[in-house]
């Protein structure tokens, strides 16, 4: 289990530590007291918890908590408070938990054993997230696309749910709108799919996509995914929609009054 302890005080990190390492004795737990570095720490390691002080200068807790959910959105956050008044704001973010300062072992146990979201369940093998920016992750990692319309091809079939897109709606949705029929556009399109094929390839993962002649389509049984999870009520999904949706791409503004109606 991988671990984040963030608070400005020196003296109470040091001590939150030294409780985690009795509470949890085969955790791997990285420590900082600066928000900033917190931010840095949460996009470089697939953390399963993070532990985080409420009050702390520049960017509180419950600030961070929300950044950290929007770069690991099966991230546990856990409060760690010396003002009790601070947990109903707690509970409104989706936290898995928060104890008072100091903490103690028993505290700390039971916070990791009703962790809201499965441990390791963003670590292993492809996860895609649709609610806040559209981002697909391979083992906790993001997927490195090489080409952003690789990156959006893979959106919008994740979008379509399994329904096939033909060539000229991709296009269209890639181009918005802008569809030719100009050798060169054709091409693009052609090294888009064949670089998207290769990922997915060599990723070990090529059969969540079903391609025909002229057009394509994703096996959303085989798709960890936000929306997916959502769809199908689960209180971990759900609580990550906040009213965005893919919000990098013209064509799924259209889809937020549809997706609010399904996750809500």
């Amino acid at each position: 289990m991988k671990i984040l302890l963030v608070d400005d005080e020196i003296t109470a990190l040091k001590d939150l530590e030294r409780v985690m390492k009795r509470a949890v004795e085969d955790a791997e737990i990285d420590k900082t007291d600066d928000s900033e570095d917190a931010v840095r720490l949460c996009r470089e390691n697939a953390y399963d918890v993070a532990f985080l002080d409420i009050n702390m200068p520049g960017k509180d807790g419950l600030t961070l908590a929300k950044e950290f959910k929007s770069i690991r959105p099966m991230i546990n956050i856990v409060m760690v408070t010396a003002y009790p008044q601070y947990a109903l704001d707690a509970v409104k973010i989706y936290v898995s938990d928060y104890i008072l300062k100091p903490a103690m072992v028993n505290d700390v146990r039971n916070a990791i054993a009703n962790l809201r979201n499965p441990v390791v369940q963003e670590r292993k093998g492809l996860y895609v997230r649709c609610f806040g920016n559209f981002e697909a992750f391979f083992d906790g990692e993001p997927i490195h696309f090489g080409r952003a319309k690789v990156k959006e091809l893979f959106a919008y079939l994740i979008d379509r749910r399994g329904s096939t897109a033909s060539n000229a709606e991709l296009r269209a949705a890639l181009w918005c709108d802008e569809v030719n029929d100009g050798e060169k556009q054709r091409k693009y399109f052609a090294q888009i799919v064949y670089e998207f094929r290769i990922l997915l390839e060599k990723l070990g993962i090529s059969d969540i996509m079903i391609q025909n002649r002229d057009s394509y389509a994703i096996i959303p049984e085989k798709i960890p995914c936000d929306y997916y999870f959502a769809l199908k009520r689960n209180p971990a999904a759900l609580s990550l929609y906040e009213g965005e949706y893919m919000n990098q791409y013209e064509w799924a503004l259209h889809r937020v009054g549809q997706v609010e109606r399904e996750v809500k």
